[in-house]
């Protein structure tokens, strides 16, 4: 057998536990030997060498792991400096004075251990804990064939300070406040992921609302619009020509339909206008109507005026100019022209009433002077405006055209008839000036003067207006800023 064999049998040997050694020491020293035994400490190994090797397994862990921190290797030569003194004042170590070389060495060893506990920290090292042995600090030469090995310090340091139990707890402390920042993240991640479908479906319910609120808009506009066009289409057949200015009196029963479409169009911006169309309308239908009923037949059919009788009890001092006042100015005329011929029917027929009267009374007084002529009696000739008026009332001092009771006299003249629609419209523009108020004037003959025959016109009160030409229509009175001139 080789020395060297040899060597490591001894080394086996002395490195198994004594029974007359066993029996010097308590348990716990056993306990604590064998410990090392197995590790493989020796007598000559320092107290880091020790810790090393009965903690392989987590300097080997520590080693590959992940995570890796620096190790201050000046505070660990600090401290090893200090539980040197510590140790040197209390006796239980003797300090040998140290070369430059070995000061060297020793830095280059802590820089190896701190590479190799780099995971660990430093306070794993506790000072607090009895030292039960010390080793005094010895220089190791090493044999010629065996590998050189660094000079190192000995440490004294507590077995407790790096006991698993307390790696294990500072590891469960650890790993409980990862899984606490785990769960701090998922609550915030699940918040965040929340917050967002919420304002997805919130985002999402408000298109909806936003669709449907268009889709009925456009709904809404579509329905408007169809009705705004059966809207037109009825009030279209209430007429007979394309400028709406005659009505068709066939079409007066459907009004209630007219107003039915009109309903339809509620809460459109074409409403205000359809519903101005169906008041006029309305107006113009009642003027038509109150007009008709004074004659026995329609006088105005389908805009037009037409030969009608008038009732024998006609009254058209009651028509008010706000009814006959339609804003249709060729409705307007239509309406004056068939009162004006509803007057003259009247004022025939008083005529013939009165012609057979004077023949009865003349068959009956034969020798009795005909009655002087007033020109008051020529009211009856004209058969327009009021017939029952005080004649002392007429300013007929200011008339423009002088009075000739000669001519006045000549009730069968041709030149006393007005051309048709003259006197419609100077009444049309007496109510619009606001001179007079429906058929509340007086009109009376005055002169014939180039064949054309002139009358005065009074308000119901006598007041004096103008002349007119009945001829041509033209009229001027005292009034400024109208005509002034006359036409002869």
């Amino acid at each position: 057998m080789s020395e060297e064999s040899k060597e490591v049998e001894v080394i086996k040997e002395s490195q198994t536990l004594g029974l007359n050694e066993a029996k010097t020491m308590t348990v716990g020293e056993a306990v604590r030997k064998e410990s090392e035994m197995k590790a493989g400490v020796t007598e000559d190994d320092s107290i880091l060498d020790k810790y090393i090797k009965q903690h392989r397994d987590e300097v080997s862990s520590q080693k590959f792991d992940a995570k890796y921190m620096e190790l201050d290797t000046a505070s660990l030569d600090n401290f090893i400096k200090k539980q040197r003194e510590e140790l040197s004042q209390a006796g239980l170590v003797d300090v040998e004075p140290v070369s430059p070389e070995l000061a060297e060495q020793d830095g280059t060893l802590v820089e190896e251990v701190a590479e190799d506990l780099a995971p660990m920290e430093a306070t794993a090292v506790v000072t607090g804990l009895p030292v039960e042995a010390t080793v005094p600090l010895e220089k190791v030469i090493p044999e010629p064939q065996m590998t050189k090995e660094e000079p190192k310090r000995d440490q004294f340091l507590s077995e407790d300070s790096h006991h698993p139990a307390k790696q294990n707890k500072k590891k469960g402390w650890l790993i409980a406040l990862f899984l606490l920042l785990l769960a701090i993240l998922a609550i915030v991640f699940g918040w965040n992921h929340l917050k967002q479908e919420s304002g997805k479906t919130t985002q999402t319910a408000s298109s909806q609302t936003k669709a449907s609120s268009q889709t009925d808009s456009a709904k809404k506009a579509t329905r408007l619009k169809a009705a705004a066009k059966a809207f037109e289409k009825q009030y279209g057949t209430f007429y007979t020509d394309a400028t709406k200015s005659k009505l068709k009196n066939s079409a007066f029963a459907t009004l209630p339909d007219l107003e039915a479409a009109l309903k339809a169009l509620e809460g459109s911006a074409y409403y205000d206008k359809a519903k101005a169309k169906v008041d006029s309308l309305k107006k113009a239908i009642a003027a038509i109507t109150a007009v008709n009923g004074k004659f026995v037949s329609d006088a105005i059919v389908d805009g037009e005026k037409v030969s009608a009788e008038v009732k024998a009890d006609a009254n058209f001092d009651d028509l008010s100019s706000a009814t006959l006042t339609t804003g249709n100015a060729t409705l307007d005329a239509v309406l004056q022209a068939s009162i004006t011929e509803g007057r003259q029917q009247l004022a025939s027929k008083a005529e013939v009433a009165k012609a057979a009267n004077e023949q009865a009374a003349q068959a009956q007084v034969p020798s009795a002077a005909p009655a002087a002529q007033e020109p008051s009696a020529s009211v009856a000739l004209s058969g327009y405006g009021l017939t029952g008026y005080d004649p002392a009332s007429l300013q007929r001092h200011l008339s423009r055209v002088p009075y000739n009771q000669d001519v006045i006299a000549d009730r069968a003249n041709p030149s006393w008839a007005f051309n048709p629609g003259i006197l419609e419209k100077i009444v049309a523009t007496s109510q619009a000036r606001g001179y007079i108020s429906g058929n509340q004037y007086i009109l009376e003959p005055v002169n014939i003067i180039n064949g054309n025959g002139y009358y005065n016109m009074f308000k119901p009160d006598g007041t004096y207006l103008f002349s007119i030409n009945c001829k041509t229509g033209y009229f001027v009175g005292n009034a400024k800023g109208h005509a002034d001139a006359l036409d002869y």
